[in-house]
């Protein structure tokens, strides 16, 4: 049996799959569902200041609760045909396209990472922790144009302190995120990951202070800078320039329909990050390798050697 997934050092392909990968899979697809539900929570009312844990949940328009058979992550959006059982007002499409992807990077990046690349849980974890944010970070960006700040700088604090309880997020012996600084493992691992957050908010930072002195008026919100700090805490400096010169790619593509109509409109920048981040996790290997290229061939041209 195979399926079509992206795989880290080759563009999209067909795997053949184990089953060991097709039970992993499937398993944390289904735990991604429950996360993704969750995240719909968080995106609908962290921008209104409200609890993510209480009240329970209940229909935006008519205000009654939906009570558990009614609030199965994907299934029962299906069984209702998109609307609400009491009102029958639509219920945005945005809920089971965020259960359904949060439920493929879950057991997509288990069976990357963990599975064929042979990483640590903990590497995983911190990756669909992160992926979750994004998520959430993107769908609010989208709609309020604001990034919270309860998802970026607390992510952004973390992050640290987790490289240094589980230093292997950072590993000294890996050129593709690690630093060996000095010689202890935990702290070579903070300073990585404190170096990922200066370089991936220093870049956008920069951008925003250079275009607001171009354009005389804000480029880019300041929620931009925290999030690419807190992806750069976790995927480090080299992977974190990367994103920085991918995400003009996605906000280029994203741009059209709005150039070709003519319409002026305000474009959130959060989505592109996110979307840069999610294809350099996949393919880190590949682009840190012709990054490292590239930085050594400066090298050489800075040393007269070419």
């Amino acid at each position: 049996m195979s399926f079509f997934v992206w795989s880290g050092p080759a563009t999209a392909l067909i795997v053949g799959s184990s089953t060991e990968e097709i039970f992993w899979f499937s398993l944390l697809f289904l735990f991604g569902l429950v996360v993704g539900s969750f995240l719909n929570v968080c995106i609908y009312r962290l921008p209104l200041n409200k609890s993510v844990v209480t009240p329970p949940s209940s229909c935006p328009h008519c205000g009654g609760f939906i009570r558990w058979h009614d609030n199965i992550p994907l299934l029962s959006y299906l069984i209702l045909g998109g609307k609400c059982r009491v009102c029958k007002s639509p219920i945005s499409i945005r809920y089971p396209l965020v259960e359904a992807f949060t439920g493929f990077l879950f057991g997509f990046f288990f069976c990357e990472f963990v599975l064929r690349g042979g990483q640590p849980v903990s590497v995983y974890l911190a990756y669909v922790a992160l992926s979750s944010a994004l998520i959430v970070s993107s769908f609010i960006d989208l709609e309020f144009y604001v990034i919270p700040n309860e998802i970026t700088v607390w992510g952004t604090a973390l992050v640290p302190l987790y490289s240094l309880l589980f230093p292997s997020l950072h590993p000294s012996a890996d050129p593709l995120r690690g630093l060996t600084l000095v010689c202890n493992e935990r702290l070579n691992a903070v300073m990585a990951s404190l170096l990922g957050v200066l370089v991936g908010g220093g870049l956008v930072l920069l951008t925003a202070l250079l275009g607001s002195l171009a354009l005389r008026k804000e480029a880019m919100g300041m929620g931009d800078v925290k999030l690419m700090a807190m992806v750069g805490g976790v995927v480090g400096w080299k992977l974190s320039v990367m994103v920085y010169f991918l995400a003009p790619f996605f906000a280029l593509v994203g741009s059209l329909p709005l150039l070709r109509s003519g319409r002026e409109r305000k474009l959130p920048y959060g989505p592109f990050l996110s979307m840069a981040t999610l294809v350099a996790l996949t393919l880190q290997g590949p682009f840190i390798r012709f990054f490292d290229s590239r930085l050594f061939i400066l090298s050489e041209v800075v040393k007269g050697n070419f």
